[in-house]
């Protein structure tokens, strides 16, 4: 209980010594704000002991959120008594001016009535007196006009300055409206061109993305049909060449029909070629058939079918049983092989055996000597 009395003694003191000095560094201050701004501290105070015993982060930061609503509440009520007193006629910065001109008035009305008061005396004593004896009517009567004439004088400056701030006032105001709302229809028309400048640049992205889309599409779809051409007149020429190879009924025939391709259709001479190991594979000359079938395959650096032909050609009877000759066909092998590692190494393995580069195919036969 005393701590409450202390306390609200202590706010009386306060809110009358802030009220008058608000007064008088000639700030607009109300009665009523300074009252809620107490009461805002008491419920400042009981709030933040209810929030947490613990002076942490968190309680700091929410008890200055508390502090600056608080602020912000006695703030606009002290607006809003002002506002209402401007439209009462009585403008809050004013209020000592209008005190200063009402205060006069109350006290001079005594004194009027005092000067009426002597002026009816004055006018009974005349009357009363002998006549020939009426001395001349004093001038209080007078001086209390002129006391009335400034009085009003006073009245009508102070009610224009009002006026006038009044109207100073309202046009700032509308001045301050008129701003906010150009630098917000600006703003709204910055948003919109922007908001516009996204969409046309989205657009033009969609339009490309789909431009580019479709032109991949058939550049796709023209290789395809490319492929596709290229791999029936493939397998037209194949069959063409089966055809013409399977009507060669002798060794001799197919050998020339292989010479002659071998420069302008190098498939079909090697097709020709593995017909007539399949054909005559008991021919005294199956032997150097494989050879020449590896040399074909070697230009166009196939050399995984050259060994692979070469690996086949083993398991014939007349390779098979000349020991010579398998000898030979292993080392071909074992070369072809090495040939095709060092490619592979160098990042070369597509190129043709007789495009070899001269340190490449020193290192070939360098590595071969040293397997042998």
């Amino acid at each position: 209980m005393t701590f409450i009395l202390v306390t609200g003694s202590i706010m009386a003191v306060s809110i009358f010594l802030i009220y008058h000095l608000c007064r008088f560094i000639g700030i607009e201050m109300k009665w009523l704000s300074l009252v809620l701004c107490a009461v805002m501290a008491f419920l400042v105070n009981a709030v933040a002991i209810s929030m947490s015993p613990f002076l942490d982060r968190s309680h700091y930061l929410r008890l200055g959120v508390l502090v600056i609503a608080a602020a912000a509440i006695v703030t606009l009520f002290n607006e809003h008594l002002l506002r209402r007193s401007q439209k009462d006629g009585q403008p809050a910065d004013e209020a000592s001016d209008s005190q200063a001109v009402t205060l006069p008035w109350k006290a001079e009305q005594p004194a009027m009535a005092a000067a009426s008061a002597g002026a009816a005396a004055s006018t009974a004593a005349v009357d009363n007196a002998p006549d020939g004896e009426q001395e001349p009517e004093p001038n209080t009567t007078k001086a209390a006009s002129d006391t009335a004439a400034e009085e009003e004088a006073a009245r009508t400056a102070a009610l224009k300055k009002q006026q006038a701030l009044a109207a100073a006032r309202a046009e700032e105001e509308l001045a301050a409206k008129a701003e906010q709302a150009a630098k917000a229809k600006a703003e709204a028309i910055a948003r919109a061109q922007a908001l516009q400048a996204e969409k046309d640049e989205a657009r033009h992205k969609a339009a490309e993305e789909l431009k580019t889309r479709q032109a991949a599409e058939a550049e796709a779809k023209a290789a395809q049909q490319q492929a596709e051409q290229a791999a029936a007149k493939a397998e037209a020429k194949q069959q063409q060449t089966r055809e013409e190879i399977a009507a060669l009924d002798s060794l001799d025939r197919i050998l020339d029909y292989a010479y002659d391709h071998a420069a302008s259709d190098p498939a079909a001479a090697i097709y020709a070629y593995q017909q007539a190991i399949d054909r005559y594979s008991e021919d005294s000359y199956t032997p150097f058939l494989v050879i020449e079938l590896g040399n074909l395959y070697k230009e166009q650096a196939a050399y995984d079918k050259a060994i692979e032909s070469y690996q086949q050609a083993l398991s014939l009877p007349i390779i098979a049983t000349n020991d010579d000759m398998k000898q030979e066909f292993i080392k071909n092998t074992r070369y072809l092989t090495i040939v095709q590692d060092i490619l592979s190494k160098h990042h070369a393995l597509s190129t043709p055996f007789p495009d070899i580069p001269a340190g490449v195919m020193q290192e070939i036969e360098t590595e071969f000597q040293q397997s042998s």
